[in-house]
């Protein structure tokens, strides 16, 4: 097992420019293999292993697909009518890309079989497939593997039903087909959580010529996938830049670029939460800067719609004045890991002081962690952020499994040596 040690008390400062987001990039390649056009897409940074498995998964399906730095071409989207037989879709620890694909997946049948590893056999489907299997669909299992033996029914012209407060994933995997398929809409069953990846959804699927509209619940389309105009462009990762906008700490300023508060992704309530813990900021023409002087105060925060954001803001309430208590984050138990019992084990390791509950956190802060040895439970976020919590320790911070930032962010660690000034990061077994 790998670890690398992060030094005590580093200092993150500086500027930086946000990577693209994962988010919008899984929405984006999807829409385009389903235009029926070439499409450029633009990002930056280097491809985590979760777009690439969404990559790969549509080349699985028949797509044409070159990637080149800074570029996604799709020369050849999915043709409906020559998907290759039998298909194997290689989520690998993609949630996002195996529920995104269950739909299509049943939409196409061909025995197309869904695969994965990791935690992802152990994440729910349920309510997904359920929701299919009304329309038609019949599967060899509701867990990962998961093989489509029969497609949906193509003459359904009902509306999908699916819950809302389990997964807005299965919402939006739903909204990728609404436009393909003769289904009349999508009828949410619950109220939505994390309503706003359901609108980067539908604003992704809008740049490419559909429109998607939602009343009372029920989601309808009024109009299909076209070619779209010109290049398109990823976002700026909110979700990611939340990690070094939670490093400021003392005289230090930190600045992301590249990042538009008008944005759809939940995460941007970072900002918000940083503000209302005492942080200076300032947002200019797509730059963010923070600082967060002398000490933050703790705060309130609800993380129903910003479950990601949970591990790091628990990093930066431990040194915080005062106690934060996060309210709603039982959907934490089924992420990459238990992320309440990872952040839990990762703070009390550190000498922090925290309490938790199935839905609450409690964090009352000190005025330093002591450093100490972190598991990542081989999941990118808590790995993330253990490498942040060294801003705030006494004492070096080992991290295991460091690895797992590859899920969402191959260069963290190259991009926190050049934020910190730390010219290397001992690694060993």
């Amino acid at each position: 097992m790998e670890k690398i040690v992060i030094p005590g008390r580093v200092k993150i400062s500086g500027e930086i420019d946000a990577i693209s987001s994962k988010s919008d990039l899984h929405r984006l390649i999807i829409c385009a293999c389903l235009s029926g056009s070439r499409v450029r897409i633009k990002y930056s940074s280097e491809l985590s292993s979760d777009i690439n498995a969404t990559i790969d998964c549509m080349t699985a399906l028949g797509a044409k697909i070159d990637v080149q730095s800074g570029v996604i071409t799709i020369r050849e989207p999915i043709n409906f009518e020559s998907i290759p037989d039998s298909p194997v879709l290689d989520c690998r620890e993609s949630g996002s890309t195996a529920r995104f694909l269950l739909p299509l997946a049943s939409f196409i049948g061909k025995g197309i079989t869904l695969t994965g590893r990791g935690k992802l056999p152990e994440r729910p489907f349920r309510d997904l497939c359920e929701s299919l299997e009304r329309a038609g669909a019949v599967f060899s299992s509701h867990n990962i593997p998961i093989t489509v033996e029969a497609p949906i029914n193509p003459d359904f012209d009902g509306c999908f039903e699916i819950s809302g407060n389990v997964s807005s994933q299965y919402l939006s995997a739903l909204l990728f087909i609404l436009p393909v398929c003769r289904a009349k809409g999508i009828k949410l069953t619950t109220p939505l959580e994390s309503a706003g990846y359901a609108d980067m959804t539908i604003g992704a699927i809008g740049r490419f010529g559909a429109q998607i509209v939602e009343k009372d619940g029920v989601y309808t389309c009024l109009k299909g996938y076209g070619k779209p105009e010109g290049d398109i462009c990823a976002e700026g990762d909110w979700s990611n830049a939340a990690f070094w906008l939670c490093a400021a700490c003392g005289d230090g300023e930190i600045s992301v670029r590249g990042l538009s508060k008008s944005s759809s992704q939940p995460d941007r309530a970072v900002i918000d939460i940083l503000e209302s813990m005492g942080a200076g900021l300032c947002a200019k023409d797509g730059c963010v800067k923070i600082s967060a002087g002398e000490r933050l105060r703790g705060t309130e925060i609800d993380a129903k719609n910003i479950p990601d954001l949970v591990p790091v803001l628990c990093v930066r309430a431990a040194v915080a004045d005062g106690v934060t208590h996060i309210t709603n984050v039982s959907r934490l138990r089924i992420k990459e890991s238990d992320r309440i019992e990872a952040v839990s084990e990762l703070l009390k390791n550190l000498g922090g002081r925290i309490e938790t509950t199935d839905n609450d956190i409690l964090i009352t802060g000190i005025q330093k962690l002591r450093g100490g040895k972190v598991d990542s439970f081989n999941d990118h976020r808590i790995a993330m952020s253990a490498a942040i919590a060294a801003a705030f320790s006494d004492g070096d911070v080992e991290i295991s499994d460091f690895r797992a930032v590859e899920k969402s962010y191959p260069l963290f660690f190259e991009h926190f040596k050049a934020l910190s000034g730390e010219k290397e990061l001992k690694i060993y077994e």
